[in-house]
C-alpha cells in the first residue's frame, strides 16, 4: 500500500486492473473504486447499503460517524442551515470578507496563502458562530490544529489501529503506539474545539447580542436536531464545531488550485466579466449571465481534488456488482482524483480546460457530484463551500492578472502540481504574481472596501 499520493497509485492500479480493485490489508478488505459510473452505481444508488464508515478510532468529526440514528440528527442539524436556499442566505457575509481579501491581494500580494487563510477562517466563523475574527486569533488557531489532526489520521488504514481496532487499549508509552499520542492530542483540540467557541456564543446568544449565523438560528429551532434539550445542545455544539473541518480545506484549497490553474492557462474568462460586468466588481447577481466563470469554478474542482479519496464507506450487506463480489465490511474508497483524470470521461484531463463545461447539453458529469461525496454521505457544505469560491474566482480575474513568478534568467516560472498528502490535499506553497489590472480595478476594490458597512448586522 502506498503511503503518501495514494489516489496516484490508485489510479494507475484502475489503467491496469480496471475500475474495481480489490486489496486486503491486515485481513480487512479495501475496494477502490475508479470510475465515475460505478462510483454512482454502487455509492448512491445502494446508497442503502454503501453509507456507513469504517471503526476509525482516530477520527473526531461528524462526517466520520456510523451511519445510524445518531448520524442522522446531526446531519439534519447541519442541512437545517446549509441547503441551498440557508447557503444563499450568508452571501452577505462571504461577500463582505471577499472584498476585504481583495484589497490584502492589492497591499500584499506576496501572502496570497494567508490571506485566503484569513478570508476562510472569518467567513466559516461568522457564518457558523456570528463570531468576528481577530488577528491571530485564539479561535482559529484551535480550529487549524484541530482540522490537521483530523485530515492527517483520516486516511483508510493510516494507523495500525484503523485495521486492528484492539490496539487502541496499548498504553501511550508502549513501543510503536505513537498513534494514542496523536490520538490524546487530537481529541483535546477536538474538545477545546468544541467547547470554547460554543461557549462564547452561548454566553453571546444569553446576553441577546448573538448575531445572526448557523449557530442562533439551531438555539432558536431547537426541535429541528432534538426533542430532547440536552441532546439539541450537544448536537448544535457539535454542529457548529465541525464547520470548520467541512469548510475550511474545501474553500481555500480550491481557491488555492484555481490560482495555480493560472498560471497554466490563459485569463480568456476576464473578456467576458469586462463584457458582462462592466465598470464594477463583479456578485452573486451576476452568475447565471457568466457562463465562462461558472466553468473554471467547475474545471478547478475537477483539476485536483481537495479529498482526492473522499472519505471511505463501508459495505453493511453482501453485494454483487457486475458479476464482483463485494463481502459486507468492505472499505469502499471512491478514488475521487482517478475518477476526475478517467480519460474516457474527461479528454485530455490534465490539462485544466475549463471550455469542456461551456456546452449545457454535454454528458459530462458536474465535477461538484464527484468532489463533494456521494449518496446519503454527500458533504451538506458544498453550496457554502461553491458560493465562496465563485466570488474568489470572478472577483479576482476582474481585478487582478494572475501571473508566473519570473526567475533571475527573467524566465516565466511554472511552479509542478504538487500536493499535500492526507485525506485533505491542497497545493504546496507556491510563487506567483497577482498585479491590479488597471488603475480602474484598482479604484473598484477602495470603492467596495470604502462602502463597506461598520458590521455585519
Amino acid at each position: 500500500m502506498p503511503s503518501s499520493q495514494e489516489w496516484k497509485t490508485f489510479y494507475e492500479w484502475g489503467l491496469a486492473y480496471g475500475p474495481l480493485v480489490m486489496v486486503e490489508v491486515m485481513g480487512q478488505k479495501m475496494c477502490i473504486i475508479n470510475s465515475y459510473t460505478v462510483a454512482s452505481d454502487l455509492l448512491n444508488d445502494r446508497s442503502l447499503i454503501y453509507s456507513d464508515r469504517p471503526a476509525m478510532p482516530m477520527k473526531f468529526n461528524m462526517g466520520l460517524q456510523p451511519y445510524g440514528p445518531v448520524y442522522r440528527k446531526h446531519r439534519r442539524a447541519f442541512q437545517h442551515g446549509f441547503n441551498r436556499r440557508e447557503s444563499n442566505g450568508y452571501q452577505h457575509i462571504q461577500t463582505r470578507e471577499n472584498i476585504l481579501l481583495l484589497e490584502k491581494l492589492l497591499i500584499n500580494p506576496s501572502k496570497y496563502d494567508e490571506h485566503l487563510r484569513t478570508t476562510t477562517g472569518a467567513i466559516i466563523m461568522m457564518i457558523g458562530l456570528g463570531y468576528p475574527i481577530t488577528e491571530n486569533d485564539r479561535f482559529v488557531r484551535v480550529a487549524e490544529a484541530a482540522q490537521l489532526a483530523m485530515v492527517s489520521a483520516a486516511r483508510p488504514g493510516a494507523y495500525l489501529v484503523d485495521l486492528l481496532p484492539i490496539l487502541k487499549y496499548v498504553p501511550e508509552w508502549f513501543p510503536g503506539a505513537s498513534f494514542q499520542k496523536v490520538g490524546r492530542e487530537g481529541r483535546e483540540l477536538s474538545r477545546e474545539l468544541q467547547e470554547k467557541p460554543f461557549a462564547w456564543a452561548v454566553k453571546q446568544f444569553e446576553d441577546g447580542n448573538a448575531l445572526p449565523s448557523f449557530f442562533k438560528d439551531l438555539m432558536e429551532n431547537k426541535e429541528v436536531a432534538s426533542d430532547d434539550p440536552a441532546e439539541a445542545q450537544h448536537i448544535i455544539q457539535c454542529a457548529t464545531a465541525v464547520m470548520y473541518a467541512t469548510g475550511a480545506d474545501t474553500i481555500l484549497a480550491s481557491t488555492l488550485t484555481f490560482i495555480l490553474a493560472m498560471l497554466y492557462a490563459p485569463h480568456v474568462a476576464q473578456e467576458e466579466l469586462d463584457r458582462v460586468v462592466g465598470d464594477r466588481l463583479p456578485t452573486y447577481a451576476d452568475q447565471e449571465s457568466l457562463p465562462y466563470i461558472n466553468a473554471i469554478v467547475k474545471e478547478s474542482l475537477r483539476w485536483e481534488l481537495v479529498i482526492p479519496l473522499g472519505v471511505p464507506h463501508k459495505s453493511t450487506e453482501d453485494d454483487v456488482y457486475n458479476g464482483y463480489f463485494i463481502p459486507a465490511g468492505t472499505i469502499m474508497i471512491a478514488n475521487q482524483w482517478g475518477i476526475s483524470h478517467d480519460a474516457q470521461v474527461f479528454e485530455d484531463p490534465f490539462e485544466f480546460c475549463p471550455e469542456r463545461f461551456l456546452n449545457k447539453e454535454s454528458p459530462l458529469p458536474d465535477p461538484s457530484t464527484i468532489a463533494f461525496g456521494w449518496g446519503r454521505r454527500i458533504c451538506p457544505g458544498r453550496f457554502l463551500a461553491e458560493n465562496s469560491l465563485w466570488l474568489h474566482v470572478a472577483t479576482m480575474l476582474a481585478s487582478f492578472h494572475i501571473l508566473p513568478a519570473v526567475g533571475a534568467d527573467g524566465k516565466e516560472i511554472i511552479p509542478p502540481r504538487e500536493y499535500t498528502s492526507g485525506m485533505a490535499s491542497r497545493p504546496l506553497p507556491f510563487p506567483c504574481r497577482i498585479i491590479p489590472r488597471s488603475a480602474a480595478a484598482v479604484d473598484h476594490i477602495k470603492q467596495s472596501v470604502a462602502s463597506l458597512p461598520e458590521s455585519y448586522m
